[in-house]
């Protein structure tokens, strides 16, 4: 497969130079340089439903940068295409081309209140302007209730099968009364106010300015990516999803302090959106993500070696401490 032939053909981008980055679950994606600007190229895993992520994806990047929102967003080719099809070794795929964004992801440990407090109002105001967005019949948005549903289904099964291995490599058991409890009252979150949700605001898809907003005192952000796990869902589940993923982030910040930077100091205070919720509704999504990433860090990595993820240790530690894990 030759790369470079392939973005000729259909963007008619001359690549000088073209490296593949690490980074993203299962895309390969390539930085292209022609000599006078830079793009980012994704190969996109293979799927049933991928084409319709991709589409929805390209749909909200697209709105959002109208809105002055630094987004990554597709770029036409020769025919007005903004998809086009590939051939790699294990079959076809989907490919896109896209603008280059400037700015880094920051490691785990090198989060400030800042950065904390600007990941609070960025999203706050994605949630501001997604609100009531018109969107094309030929769209077709996950539902993120009826999702979840599913997802809970996956996740109990998952966890019966294998929940002597789990006793014996983790030293740990499965505490069903109170996972049940959580699963019970997910089910009956309703969705007043429904949004399209990013779903996956985490530090791998947010891209840092180093220059410090002195009016609003916070890194800015300057560049959102991955808008593949878009959904239709309660505002909630998406600060939930962001909230969860940070706390285990900050390694060197404690809970208490996660949450007022993000939730009082940025998503309230500078954002647009506002956000009231019961705290028992957002603690209990938050114990959730923490319980679904325990689920996928079983599914995806042999037990053996969970112990070397400093990632896996913080969320089973929070799970210890709620009482959803037990040794």
């Amino acid at each position: 497969m030759n790369i470079k032939r392939i973005i000729k053909i259909n963007y008619k981008v001359d690549v000088k130079e073209l490296i593949k980055l690490d980074g993203g679950f299962r895309n390969e994606c390539f930085k292209v340089d022609d000599g006078k600007r830079n793009y980012i190229f994704i190969i996109y895993k293979k799927g049933k439903s991928i084409k319709s992520s991709i589409t929805n994806a390209h749909f909200v990047a697209e709105y959002l940068k109208k809105k002055s929102f630094p987004t990554r967003v597709p770029i036409q080719t020769e025919n007005n295409e903004k998809i086009i099809q590939i051939e790699c070794e294990d079959g076809m795929h989907f490919a896109s081309l896209y603008n280059y964004l400037s700015g880094e992801t920051i490691p785990w440990e090198a989060y400030t209140r800042r950065h904390i407090k600007s990941i609070g109002k960025t999203l706050s105001d994605m949630h501001f302007y997604l609100r009531n967005v018109d969107i094309p019949s030929e769209l077709h948005f996950k539902n993120w209730k009826s999702d979840t549903i599913k997802e809970i289904k996956l996740m109990r099964k998952y966890f019966k099968d294998v929940e002597p291995w789990i006793e014996k490599k983790l030293k740990v058991k499965l505490n069903w009364n109170v996972i049940d409890k959580l699963f019970q009252f997910i089910k009956t979150i309703e969705q007043h106010d429904k949004c399209i949700l990013h779903y996956d605001f985490v530090r791998g898809n947010i891209l840092f300015s180093d220059r410090l907003n002195k009016k609003l005192d916070t890194y800015p952000i300057c560049g959102i990516l991955d808008f593949e796990k878009v959904c239709l869902g309660p505002k909630v589940a998406d600060i939930a999803r962001t909230l969860a993923f940070l706390i285990i982030d900050c390694k060197y910040k404690n809970e208490r302090t996660v949450r007022k930077r993000f939730l009082k100091s940025g998503y309230r205070k500078r954002g647009k959106s506002d956000f009231f919720e019961d705290s028992k509704k957002l603690d209990m999504l938050i114990h959730y993500f923490w319980l679904r990433d325990f689920w996928k860090f079983l599914v995806h990595n042999p037990y053996e070696y969970l112990h070397m993820n400093e990632h896996y240790k913080r969320t089973a530690e929070k799970l210890l401490k709620k009482k959803y894990i037990i040794p």
